[in-house]
């Protein structure tokens, strides 16, 4: 969807400018989505990289619950593993925000830019 669209907007730029002025034209477009293809990058690893320790954390715990003799151990045992994962859970999300926090100021950047340019011309 969002090609066909930046298609179709890159070819009534070329008819619109000539080729410099359409490179000019097309770099805040560009920037922008430079900017949106590294925050999913970035988020899809962040994401990735909690899936695993989730499920690795997981497996672990399984083991530790199943070699526990004591009620009060395995209660314990699992307290302390859940309050590990509240933990990742809160780290994630703090990783996440930070994320989206920087891609949010880099897209304000190129559009601030943009509407100076506009204004001067």
């Amino acid at each position: 969807m969002y090609a066909k669209m930046i298609e179709d907007m890159q070819a009534n730029m070329k008819k619109a400018f000539d080729i410099k002025s359409y490179e000019d034209a097309m770099k805040p477009m560009a920037d922008l989505f430079e900017v949106n293809k590294a925050t999913v990058e970035t988020l899809t690893e962040q994401q990735t990289s909690l899936f695993k320790h989730l499920i690795e954390g997981a497996m672990e715990q399984a083991k530790a619950l199943t070699v526990e003799k004591d009620l009060a151990a395995a209660v314990e045992s699992q307290k302390a593993y859940l309050q590990g994962l509240q933990e990742q859970f809160i780290d994630a999300a703090k990783a996440s925000q930070e994320t989206l926090i920087k891609s949010r100021d880099q897209a304000s950047g190129i559009v601030k830019s943009v509407i100076e340019t506009a204004t001067k011309h």
